[in-house]
């Protein structure tokens, strides 16, 4: 949902089949591969890890891997508290989202909570 805000906040059109989608190289998001090879090695596959930083480093630049992995951190450190502290969106707020949450299939994740 974030996403969501900051696009609008920044005035760029968000295209959700390109952040759910098959990422390739595209003019919508450049060096896409490399990026969620990073997330997903961050997330899923801390043993892949040095190869995805290496990989976006050579794709771009040491800066930018940095500033992508922060980004992936930062992500991942406000999910681990909203679950720890057992946060909740208001009713209101998930109706708000359900079509997002839907298209994004945010509810077939193992941590979705009704």
């Amino acid at each position: 949902m974030m996403l969501r805000a900051s696009s609008t906040a920044n005035d760029l059109e968000l295209d959700l089949d390109v952040v759910r989608g098959d990422l390739q190289e595209s003019d919508a998001i450049q060096h896409a591969p490399e990026l969620a090879a990073l997330v997903d090695a961050s997330v899923n596959d801390l043993a892949s890890l040095p190869s995805a930083r290496s990989a976006l480093v050579e794709a771009t630049d040491e800066a930018t891997m940095l500033d992508a992995a922060a980004v992936v951190a930062n992500f991942e450190m406000m999910t681990r508290i909203a679950d720890g502290t057992g946060t909740r969106h208001p009713a209101d707020r998930l109706e708000s989202m359900s079509e997002l949450s839907g298209s994004m299939g945010l509810g077939d994740f193992a941590s979705a909570r009704a």
